[in-house]
């Protein structure tokens, strides 16, 4: 798996933990590798889980190299074509019936139903990296334009606003 974006490693951790074979990449900036490499060194995954310096928007991520890419936290700061390349990255480093998982904040199709945390988060993205969040159809139009396969948004009842857009390669 590739874990893009995934500075601490613990998602691709508790993953790994869960199934056993499964080994995974974690990339993300080299100030955050730098920082993030004492803590994912404490969970003793490193056999299973490492970390890999490189930038999101410009590293080649391989073709066909990965089962599963998640994308958390991280497209809020990029803007719609940023998105769009980074998802046809993603599907050519996925393999055929690969998993690509954007999880993320959801903007709401209508700013009406932003709600007070719709509308915090856009006005603090839109101030820190002059981007914002999208809806999940957003999402999915990336994921299908990069020749993914979108299923249904999953939103996360503990967290929310907040959910997954998933898609699959075809097989």
């Amino acid at each position: 798996m590739l874990d893009i974006g995934g500075s601490h490693g613990y998602y691709s951790v508790v993953l790994c933990r869960r199934h056993d074979g499964l080994r995974a990449v974690v990339l993300d900036l080299p100030e955050a590798v730098q920082h993030a490499a004492p803590l994912l060194a404490a969970e003793g995954m490193g056999d299973r889980v490492v970390h890999r310096a490189g930038n999101a928007l410009t590293d080649e991520l391989g073709d066909e190299a990965y089962d599963l890419v998640i994308v958390s936290q991280l497209v809020h700061h990029f803007n719609e074509q940023q998105n769009r390349e980074l998802a046809a990255r993603v599907a050519r480093a996925l393999r055929p019936g690969g998993i690509h998982a954007i999880i993320d904040a959801f903007r709401p199709a209508s700013p009406k139903d932003a709600g007070q945390v719709g509308a915090l988060l856009e006005f603090y993205f839109a101030l820190t990296s002059q981007s914002g969040t999208s809806t999940p159809q957003e999402m999915a139009a990336w994921q299908r334009d990069a020749g993914m396969r979108p299923r249904r948004p999953l939103r996360f009842r503990t967290a929310p606003g907040v959910g997954a857009q998933i898609a699959a390669k075809p097989a």
